[in-house]
């Protein structure tokens, strides 16, 4: 029923006929169909397109390290999926292969909406890839490309305009924190794309199929069942203060993630901080470098440790860390596809972020606020933190505002 629905939508008249370039796809990401449009703008042939999986298609320029567009748009195809909305994503860098020069990209840059297909019970079966290509504005703003003489203003669309500056300074941004890392991408074999598409399918089907329970639960639990001789996994966010827990596979890897929190030391604080993996194959080796966090998570049966930030090009979001409780006569790294796991943690959050993952990271933050009001209440009024309770709640209530609010109102006073 699901792939009927899809084949009517590629090959309706409407689809075919319009300038607009458009592509369907069923919900593992593979192209059930495209239209004129869409391989005019790309320069490629049905044959080439047709059943393949659209990042296979459509990679990222492996000569651009700060190359972006697998993730952003997968984030955006995922919220689709998911929730069943329509996702418009700006203006977008993606550069896509040269049909006339085999292993070289095109430069481009697009202003995509993605959209949900969804049959006649309400299930999302699909998504309809919508993209318009405004690359000629985007390299009138580069003086490099040499497009300035023949821009007219008179001609183009000032929104479009002001987007693509945007866009042309995030990427630009991007490319120097790139180069201020002074890192170089690793190529990937065939066999390891193939393995990355394979676990990438089924993270995003553990995440698409979490509610009720958290996307961020979801990852965990399947990098437990995906990673070999890992026992439990967690996932920290990062704000302006303390990392703040988002989800974990087990009770020991929760007490490993308060006992950083507590002692202030531990791998994965330092990974968010550093923004580099932090591999910790015994975890007694680790005493000179976290001695409290070390005895500690010794104590509790944690015999390994892989900490990975959940990075974008320009920003760390939070942290992955594997654990290992079964010791090894010989202790092993991580598993092969630690980090292609945590890559791919990454776009699904990003996917996540202004509903599940954003509201726990908010309600942790809250309480963390309200919980230090109270007490700094408590401590300088001389009262029980019953009555600075009380008292919080009935200034928020005349004030008319949230509790959390009044909170940080009370800790600013306090200069905390």
């Amino acid at each position: 029923m699901a792939h009927e629905l899809l084949r009517a939508a590629s090959s309706s008249q409407v689809f075919l006929v319009t300038a607009a370039p458009y592509v369907v796809l069923d919900t593992d990401l593979r192209i059930q169909g495209v239209n004129p449009a869409y391989l005019r703008a790309t320069g490629r042939g049905p044959e080439d397109l047709v059943g393949a999986f659209l990042f296979d298609a459509f990679p990222d320029n492996p000569h651009d390290p700060a190359a972006s567009g697998v993730r952003n748009l997968g984030a955006s195809l995922e919220r689709v999926l998911r929730r069943g909305v329509p996702d418009e994503m700006g203006v977008q860098r993606y550069d896509i292969p040269d049909p006339d020069a085999p292993g070289a990209f095109r430069p481009k840059t697009w202003s995509p909406v993605n959209s949900p297909l969804i049959d006649a019970d309400g299930r999302v079966v699909g998504a309809l890839h919508h993209v318009e290509d405004i690359t000629a504005a985007h390299e009138v703003l580069d003086p490099a490309s040499g497009g300035a003489a023949a821009w007219d203003p008179a001609r183009q669309p000032a929104a479009v305009l002001r987007r693509a500056m945007l866009a042309a300074a995030r990427y630009a941004r991007a490319h120097a924190a790139w180069d201020a890392a002074q890192t170089t991408p690793g190529a990937l074999s065939a066999a390891d794309i193939a393995r990355r598409d394979a676990l990438w399918h089924r993270i995003v089907h553990a995440a698409r199929h979490a509610r009720p329970q958290s996307c961020a639960d979801a990852v965990c639990a399947a990098a437990v069942q995906e990673l070999p001789t890992i026992d439990a996994a967690a996932i920290t966010m990062d704000g302006s203060g303390p990392q703040h827990h988002l989800a974990a596979s087990s009770p020991s890897a929760r007490r490993a993630e308060e006992l950083q929190r507590i002692t202030g030391q531990g791998p994965s604080l330092t990974a968010a901080a550093t923004g580099e993996p932090v591999l910790v194959p015994e975890v007694d080796q680790g005493g000179p470098r976290w001695p409290l966090f070390t005895d500690a998570a010794h104590r509790t049966g944690i015999s390994a440790l892989f900490a990975y930030p959940l990075r974008t090009a320009t920003a760390t979001l939070g942290t992955l860390t594997l654990y290992r409780s079964q010791p090894c006569t010989r202790p092993t790294g991580p598993p092969v596809d630690a980090e292609a796991f945590a890559e791919i943690t990454t776009v699904v959050l990003l996917a996540d972020l202004d509903t599940e993952s954003i509201q726990q990271f908010r309600a942790a933050a809250d309480t963390d606020d309200i919980n230090a009001a109270l007490g700094v209440l408590a401590a300088a009024q001389r009262i029980s933190t019953h009555d600075a309770a009380q008292w919080l709640h009935t200034t928020a209530a005349a004030r008319r505002l949230p509790r959390a609010d009044v909170a940080r109102i009370v800790l600013a006073r306090y200069g905390i």
